[in-house]
């Protein structure tokens, strides 16, 4: 059992877990006994209350995959699989389908802005390094932002990125991803980053600084004076704050933008489809869904 458990990341661990005591809690309640084996009459009969709660099918889906995991982890039928399950769910998603992605990129241009505007929002040199920095590593290393920041300051998760992940020369910036999200086995993939003419966008330029004055801990690499990590709520409310700064509509932009804009750039640029695959580490057609358009103003 522990070794089933083991075999998808504790995020998602974390998730499922959740969804199944919520599962458990109707199922007890609706007369299903709130133990194994549960039957696919109960999970049509909570997939009704889901939808009469507003959950949407995306977000009815994953709680389903709970179910499914943990009934197969005790070695009884899946009670997901169902013909009515399955065509429930997928009719309840063409009825009302997922609104558009539009979250804007963060381009090269945007990037410049909100560094530029960094220094004023940091409380000393040595943040505004910080954030630089990894802002700069988000948007060339496409990476997500679960990669780049801790889930907390008290994360000991290890999977964002570690000092050790990290080998540095004059002109190069080497990466090791030890795992992500379409890459769970922990195949591990490396990025290298390579220095730019402009001073303030160039990722050597800007790692090698904070590397001057980040404490010398092991563990994350993105990490404060004080030694606590840089934490994903950090990391995207400081780009909203510059974002704003900048004149720039923050509620335009999240974290994935830095991702966004590695692709959309690539594709400005005229880079083919296996190029920008490869910067994102996509492994399917995906990748076209993260091009947008840069034009308009920004207001």
């Amino acid at each position: 059992m522990q070794g089933v458990l083991g075999s998808v990341a504790p995020s998602t661990l974390r998730a499922y877990s959740a969804a199944l005591a919520h599962f458990l809690a109707f199922a007890g309640a609706a007369g299903g006994g709130g133990a194994w084996p549960t039957s696919q009459d109960i999970v049509l009969r909570y997939l009704v209350h889901l939808k009469g709660s507003g959950l949407s099918p995306r977000s009815m889906r994953r709680d389903l995959a709970a179910v499914s995991f943990f009934s197969k982890a005790q070695g009884f039928p899946d009670p997901c699989c169902g013909f009515i399950v399955r065509r429930a769910l997928e009719g309840w998603a063409r009825l009302t389908p997922l609104p558009p992605d539009r979250r804007r990129p963060i381009t090269l241009d945007i990037l410049e802005r909100v560094l530029r505007a960094l220094p004023g929002l940091c409380w000393s040199p040595g943040e505004a390094r910080l954030f630089r920095a990894a802002f700069v590593v988000a948007f060339y290393s496409a990476f997500r932002v679960s990669e780049v920041a801790a889930g907390s300051r008290s994360d000991t998760s290890g999977r964002a990125l570690a000092s050790s992940d990290l080998t540095c020369s004059p002109r190069r910036v080497t990466i090791t991803l030890r795992r992500s999200k379409t890459d769970q086995r922990g195949r591990g993939s490396t990025v290298t980053l390579r220095a730019a003419r402009h001073r303030l966008l160039c990722p050597v330029r800007a790692v090698r600084a904070f590397l001057e004055c980040r404490p010398p801990h092991p563990g994350p690499l993105f990490i404060h004076e004080d030694g606590s990590p840089l934490s994903r709520y950090q990391f995207s409310s400081v780009l909203r704050a510059c974002l704003q700064s900048a004149g720039l509509p923050p509620m335009q932009f999240g974290s994935h933008s830095f991702r966004i804009g590695a692709a959309t750039v690539a594709a400005d640029l005229g880079l083919p489809a296996p190029v920008i695959q490869s910067i994102g580490r996509w492994h399917s057609s995906a990748f076209h869904s993260y091009i947008r358009p840069t034009g308009g103003a920004l207001h």
